[in-house]
């Protein structure tokens, strides 16, 4: 079973801003994995040399980059067949009746937002991910949970196990949820 660490955090509203006193949980990473740990580690179970390996990543990493610039969503398969993530093209963009009401030199003599008016200059292209729900359910079933120690008295923190198995804690097409600031859970 993956030990997977997490620790309380409080949250206390300021003056002035929303939500109410809370405590939220929030994971806690304990190093990251590159392209050549993950070589190491496939190569491990393949008998691929790890300098494949780590080739193999980068140029999926690229392929990835370059379908999804293609208008493409792409997705991860594990051994099962089941999507582990998806990665696709994301676009933001807005115009309002009040941004054309405060830009009257951009908009002349418009006092309402139009569908025109939101052109591709006006739009933000960030790039997506989601985690397959299918494997978010199995990571919630499998691991070990240890709540970390946040307490300021000592220098290491202790882990205490709290939950093995459990419910599902996040994933789906939009991700997990690092914790309730808002206090809305």
């Amino acid at each position: 079973m993956a030990n997977v660490k997490y620790r309380v955090r409080e949250f206390s509203p300021k003056q002035g801003q929303s939500g109410v006193h809370s405590f939220f949980a929030e994971a806690v990473i304990d190093n990251e994995t590159n392209n050549q740990g993950l070589a190491k580690k496939i190569a491990a179970r393949t008998g691929f040399k790890s300098y494949e390996v780590a080739a193999v990543i980068a140029s999926i990493a690229d392929v990835v980059a370059e379908e999804c610039l293609d208008n493409h969503r792409v997705s991860l398969s594990g051994g099962d067949g089941s999507v582990l993530v998806s990665f696709y093209p994301k676009v933001s963009g807005r115009v309002s009746d009040t941004y054309v009401n405060a830009h009257p030199l951009e908009f002349p003599g418009k006092t309402v937002a139009e569908e025109e008016m939101l052109t591709a200059d006006r739009l933000k292209w960030t790039l997506g991910a989601s985690v397959g729900v299918n494997f978010s359910k199995q990571f919630a079933h499998l691991k070990r949970a240890a709540k970390v120690s946040t307490s300021t008295d000592s220098s290491t923190p202790t882990t205490t196990p709290t939950n093995t198995g459990g419910t599902n804690t996040g994933g789906g097409n939009n991700g997990g949820n690092t914790g309730d600031p808002d206090g809305l859970g």
